[in-house]
């Protein structure tokens, strides 16, 4: 059963990681030379030495170290003292539940008596050299027998980067593990605030050509329409709203939606088709030379849907942000590239460089205006640096990004993974606050989920790039479970229907009649 559940759960990685690649090759984002790079980029993300493989290792959300030979382990069978306090190390223990994590010490060869001491045999953990002085942070302890078997009392200790911004390898009554998490305490900048601070946020989204115009009419109707209700409900931190297009002209959406015009990359700076290039050169201009009643800021994207009122989730000035797995600074392959353009730093140290891109983020216009001249440099460099590019592929300018944080002196970039949910590998609409539907959804017509198969039933914005979707989009199957995905479609449908002539828009991909910004859809 476990290595089921664990094979589905590698496969989704997987999946994920294709399925986000084919925005690139929809986009032409890259040249054919750039796309074979990105292809062997892509394979990196599940390495091929089999560290990812359930078959190498029990459990199987267990990640041996990313230096291991194939189907050998180099984990540590260092002793530990499991007589410590847990109250004040450990998180709550997390019933049914197993962990993600670079194997620190094996299982089979840590039989303990307890999930606590199996807790407390990761707080004293020592980190070694060979493990490039990471500690545990993460335990996984075998508690039930019947689910267990011979597994039974392994205790499995760990390190991630940043454990509480990775989804559990899997959970629920069938499996028969507890893990849990070593905090330590944090720093931020709470301090610097007053108590009675205006914490209203400006939200920005950044857009260029057919692909994202119709998703930012869809995405600023439901911005104003959360935002009506979240006045109405009384103290509201959503601001005001700017599409920041970086064509360098107006377009026919002026009339519609607040935009602010950038320049494109200069000449002196080809973006040789990789378009998002030109996100951080807009963003620059607009923090300079925009102005804005609001001292934050949040980063969004054209193809969110808001499905609630999000407060600033910043701590103080503390920027917030959604982590997104597949940034992975620390990584052991990574760091000689990272220390190209922050240092000599050590594994340890690139931990502190958040697994983030600049959207869904939020950040004081003050850090907005230290961080983004350095992205600008940070991301040219990056795309001109030939391993970089070739490592990073498509997600490039997201890398810049948190490595112009770090450049910057911000390491304090707290996390908040329901910030966002992505469908169809979410599925419940709580606890999110923004519907990011970046990934293709296909289903049978019964509603049985597809993954990497060409549903019976499918959406895709990539099918849209070239022209709107028409209105009432067909309904997904009765039997489909996914609420974000049957949210999505109606949300979609609900714009399409107040927008004023969308049935012309949809045929010619140019708006003539443009939407007054108070008129909703009512229940």
């Amino acid at each position: 059963m476990w290595l089921e559940q664990t094979l589905s759960s590698s496969r989704r990685r997987v999946l994920i990681i294709l399925t986000v690649l084919a925005v690139t090759l929809t986009y032409s984002i890259f040249s054919v030379g750039r796309l074979s790079e990105l292809a062997g980029s892509a394979a990196q993300r599940e390495p091929a030495d089999g560290s990812l493989n359930p078959s190498k290792a029990s459990p199987p959300s267990i990640r041996p170290p990313r230096n291991a030979l194939p189907g050998t382990s180099r984990a540590s069978t260092a002793k530990v003292d499991t007589n410590l306090d847990l109250t004040s190390v450990c998180a709550n223990p997390r019933p049914n539940t197993d962990s993600w994590g670079d194997v620190l010490v094996e299982g089979s060869s840590n039989v303990l008596e307890s999930a606590g001491k199996c807790c407390a045999a990761c707080a004293a953990y020592k980190p070694t050299a060979e493990q490039d002085m990471l500690g545990c942070n993460v335990w996984v302890y075998c508690e039930d027998a019947g689910l267990c078997g011979k597994d039974h009392k392994a205790c499995w200790l760990k390190h991630l980067a940043h454990p509480t911004a990775v989804e559990p390898s899997k959970k629920g009554p069938n499996v028969g593990w507890t893990s849990g998490f070593i905090t330590r305490p944090r720093q931020t900048r709470a301090a610097q605030v007053p108590a009675d601070d205006d914490r209203r946020y400006h939200t920005v989204i950044t857009a260029q050509g057919s692909a994202v115009h119709w998703q930012s009419r869809v995405g600023y109707y439901w911005f104003l329409k959360t935002k009506r209700d979240c006045q109405a409900a009384g103290k509201c931190d959503m601001g005001g709203f700017t599409r920041l297009l970086h064509s360098g002209k107006e377009d026919d959406l002026m009339a519609e939606i607040p935009t602010w015009v950038a320049q494109p990359l200069p000449p002196e700076h080809p973006d040789h088709g990789y378009v998002v290039l030109n996100r951080p050169y807009a963003l620059l201009q607009w923090i300079k030379g925009a102005v804005i009643p609001e001292k934050y800021v949040l980063m969004s994207e054209p193809d969110h849907v808001w499905l609630k009122p999000m407060p600033n989730l910043m701590t103080g000035t503390t920027p917030a942000a959604f982590p997104f797995f597949y940034i992975e600074p620390s990584k052991k392959e990574f760091l000689p590239i990272v220390q190209k353009f922050v240092g000599p730093i050590s594994r340890v140290e690139a931990e502190e460089i958040a697994p983030i891109g600049n959207a869904p983020t939020f950040m004081s216009v003050a850090d907005m205006k230290n961080v983004m001249p350095i992205w600008f440099n940070i991301s040219i460099a990056v795309h001109n640096d030939e391993a970089a590019s070739k490592a990073w592929g498509w997600v490039q300018e997201m890398y810049a990004f948190t490595l112009s944080c770090y450049k910057a002196g911000i390491r304090d970039i707290s996390l908040f993974l329901k910030m966002t949910s992505q469908p169809p590998w979410d599925s419940s609409m709580d606890p999110y606050y923004i519907l990011h539907y970046t990934y293709g959804m296909d289903y049978t017509k019964e509603g049985v989920f597809t993954p990497g198969k060409i549903g019976e039933w499918r959406f895709d914005k990539r099918a849209y790039s070239l022209r709107p979707p028409p209105r009432n989009l067909g309904e997904p199957p009765e039997g489909m479970k996914n609420d974000l995905v049957r949210h999505l479609i109606h949300a979609i449908n609900e714009a399409s229907s107040i927008i004023p002539d969308w049935d012309d828009y949809s045929a010619t991909g140019v708006a003539k009649q443009f939407w007054d910004g108070k008129t909703f859809a009512t229940a």
